[in-house]
């Protein structure tokens, strides 16, 4: 399903900056969309129970074309912007979420078609990340407590969807809803 996503967004060619260097696509695709949001729907339940929140709506899917080449992104916050020294919500965002369209390969044979070497989606503040897994969907808070970044592609390309979730009311992260570190977080999920 992966593939034919991948084939459907039609993104084989990259852009290049006024220096040269490839750079992220993104665009929006209705059709790769509805395959995934039919998915998504499905399991929206569960986010809202652990996240503790109502989902309102689904914002339109990003598809992203991450080329060989191309170096570390900037680190973005999803729903805030940092405004005279402190992050002020612009976005009617809640929970993000991040669906692997390839996956991580550091060894040989190395199948270009849908694997990538680099891509990972770090998260620097609680100092983890997670390479991409082909049809894995990563979600998290949308807010300045998750500022995360794609690391630069050495070898292959990433293909992945960004989407975004937004809630009857705004989500608030609290950290002692979530306690000890990224180590525990995800038990029983992975």
């Amino acid at each position: 399903m992966c593939e034919n996503i991948v084939a459907a967004i039609d993104m084989y060619s990259p852009d290049y900056d006024e220096e040269g260097r490839p750079i992220r696509r993104v665009r929006r695709h209705d059709d790769a969309e509805a395959i995934i949001f039919d998915r998504l729907e499905k399991n929206i339940v569960n986010v809202e129970e652990y996240y503790d929140f109502d989902c309102k709506g689904v914002e339109k899917m990003t598809f992203e074309y991450y080329p060989e080449g191309t170096g570390n992104q900037e680190h973005t916050c999803e729903n805030s912007n940092y405004v005279r020294k402190k992050w002020v919500r612009t976005r009617d965002r809640d929970i993000t979420g991040i669906l692997f369209l390839s996956d991580f390969q550091d060894q040989v044979p190395f199948d270009s078609e849908f694997e990538v070497f680099g891509g990972k989606l770090e998260f620097p503040q609680h100092r983890f990340g997670f390479n991409p897994n082909r049809g894995t969907l990563i979600l998290y808070p949308s807010g300045p407590h998750f500022i995360n970044t794609t690391t630069g592609i050495l070898a292959g390309d990433l293909y992945q969807v960004r989407l975004h979730l937004s809630g009857t009311m705004p989500y608030l992260y609290n950290p002692n809803d979530f306690p000890g570190d990224f180590t525990n977080w995800f038990n029983g999920l992975t």
